[in-house]
């Protein structure tokens, strides 16, 4: 049934894999003419989980350097770092990357969005900030990892800059979008969206222990003042451009926007990594570097040297919310939230027929 596979997109939705010599490289490399080294760790966290982790640092390093942290995509890995990588080495930045738990190789069955990932990320700054060389923290992520970013600098105004790729207002609202596409196609009265939602909201709570509704960027934007710099695919169809647009209306701090050509998952264009050069240079203030390199910096043999993976849809294809079968797939919706409603009622939750998210 679709509807399983929109629970899933939430909580359980294709896990990256990978190989740590092919997809990770190894573990001395030469980027821009200078010698760096992967150290990988395991951080625990707060759940007992164990988290895979891997920092990129300088052979030669300075003695303070800041260092940018980043946030994978819910179906993403710490392989995803690599556009970081050949970006920020080569301007003094140390990179510290790190698979969600949940994700990747790190231990966990599912996802939450920003939820969990917040306590994730709690415990990877505290170790990057207990490292006695690191000057300042920077959280750079994309998609969950842009949501999960601005709840944790909620908390934290130590961290000194934010880059937030496609992030999302509420996980609420998010599901509310893809809903309605999915129940236009199954003809479900409009009326019973909020009942529909409401049962999502249930079976993700079922199977990932946590409230979609408690996890809501857009509530703490206000209350955050880490400089921040917000950017949006313009054909973005599944995270879309207004949930930034409305993430960067409501910030408290400095910020600015930057939307380019693209989808959810396309690669970032130039445009946007020097963006993200020139920002990161601007508030992290790197010691050992007096000029911000171009975007384009590459190894000596023309690329990072790891293996790509293939590409991923962050948010499932399009074709995960097409059902096979109509009506079929409207039956099994009715009678799911037929059900809903009437352990509602018997609770004394309902009194109008319609459930309230």
């Amino acid at each position: 049934m679709v509807w399983e596979r929109l629970v899933n997109l939430v909580c359980r939705p294709p896990r990256c894999e990978y190989e740590i010599n092919d997809n990770l490289g190894p573990r001395r490399f030469r980027l821009a003419g200078r010698s760096f080294q992967r150290t990988d760790l395991e951080l625990i966290n707060s759940r007992g989980l164990r988290l895979q982790c891997s920092h990129y640092i300088p052979d030669q390093r300075p003695a303070k350097m800041p260092t940018v942290i980043y946030c994978h995509g819910n179906c993403g890995s710490r392989c995803d770092a690599a556009d970081a990588l050949q970006l920020l080495l080569p301007q003094g930045i140390s990179v510290f990357a790190f698979d969600f738990s949940g994700s990747g190789k790190s231990d966990g069955d599912t996802i939450s969005l920003g939820f969990y990932e917040k306590d994730d990320l709690r415990i990877v700054v505290e170790h990057v900030r207990g490292l006695p060389w690191v000057s300042t923290i920077g959280l750079w992520g994309r998609s969950m990892g842009a949501a999960t970013s601005l709840l944790y600098a909620s908390t934290d105004p130590s961290i000194a800059a934010l880059v937030l790729d496609s992030g999302f207002t509420s996980l609420t609202k998010i599901m509310h979008e893809l809903s309605q596409q999915y129940m236009q196609q199954v003809r479900i009265p409009r009326m019973l969206v909020s009942g529909a939602i409401t049962l999502l909201r249930q079976s993700v709570q079922k199977k990932a222990r946590f409230d979609i509704r408690k996890v809501d960027p857009v509530s703490v934007a206000g209350s955050t003042f880490v400089p921040a710099l917000f950017a949006h695919a313009q054909g973005d169809d599944f995270v879309v451009p207004a949930h930034s647009e409305e993430l960067y209306n409501a910030y408290g701090g400095d910020k600015n926007i930057i939307q380019f050509p693209g989808d959810h998952n396309s690669q970032r264009p130039k445009f946007f990594y020097d963006s993200v050069a020139i920002f990161l240079h601007n508030t992290l203030r790197p010691e050992s570097e007096s000029t911000v390199p171009s975007a384009t910096g590459r190894t000596d043999e023309g690329q990072l040297p790891v293996t790509p993976l293939p590409p991923r849809n962050s948010w499932g294809v399009r074709q995960a919310l097409t059902p096979t079968d109509p009506g079929e797939e409207q039956r099994q919706l009715m009678a799911a939230i037929e059900a809903s409603l009437k352990e509602s009622e018997g609770k004394g939750k309902v009194s109008t027929g319609v459930l309230q998210v």
